[in-house]
């Protein structure tokens, strides 16, 4: 007598076969290593700004703006804030303007930067930018995103005019308040943006009462030692 065994579930075949299957989605790059790739790809010991630009892609305005306010971040050789610093007025114009890809003159592009210094900054940076690059993620776009990211640009543009004043112990917290936004550009990350923000204010109040201290100063030994 001839047997048949019972059809199988017409999903069966389907759950095996999504079983077997792999997820297809990569997580994106973050944002250090996405840096580090495009240094270690330029030839030669020089780092020219215009191959900055070329190699990081989509998420150049950002970067950009990072890379160059974390020299002020640390401690860095007086003066240094007015040569990083003006970078960072041209992109934060930019930004604000809407350009779609950072934009320099010739003869910016083709200033460099020893690749040496360049990754003595980057190793020394790499575990505070590794620690925040770990909480920070997409969400709240709507505030990284057209207009609202015109306004980090105005935002980043006044934190960059203060960077470059000379301004004793004043340049360390715009350029703090500058790279979280720039984290939060890069990252699309409306939280971090906020953080961004909060940081500039306090920044700025800092910033002002270094000048509102240096005048007195100025004041006192005017008054002191020519008895005006």
């Amino acid at each position: 007598m001839d047997t048949q065994l019972p059809p199988e579930p017409d999903g069966l075949e389907q759950v095996s076969s999504f079983q077997n299957a792999g997820p297809d989605k990569t997580e994106p790059k973050r944002t250090t290593d996405v840096l580090l790739e495009t240094i270690e790809k330029v030839e030669g010991e020089r780092v020219s700004i215009g191959q900055l630009i070329d190699g990081l892609g989509e998420r150049a305005y950002g970067i950009l703006m990072l890379l160059f306010a974390l020299p002020t971040i640390l401690p860095a050789p007086p003066g240094m804030s007015a040569v990083t610093g003006m970078p960072i007025v041209v992109f934060s114009i930019q930004l604000l303007i809407g350009h779609p890809h950072p934009w320099l003159p010739a003869f910016l592009r083709r200033r460099s930067i020893l690749r040496t210094d360049l990754m003595a900054v980057l190793t020394k940076a790499e575990p505070w930018l590794r620690r925040v690059e770990r909480v920070t993620r997409p969400r709240l776009t709507r505030l990284v995103d057209g207009r609202m990211e015109r306004l980090a640009g105005l935002v980043v543009f006044f934190l960059s005019i203060v960077l470059i004043l000379p301004i004793f112990m004043g340049n360390m917290f715009p350029s703090i308040a500058i790279a979280l936004i720039a984290l939060a550009l890069m990252e699309r990350d409306g939280i971090a943006l906020i953080a961004g923000y909060v940081s500039a204010v306090a920044s700025t109040i800092v910033a002002f009462g270094f000048i509102v201290l240096t005048f007195k100063i100025m004041l006192y030994a005017v008054h002191e030692f020519l008895g005006l």
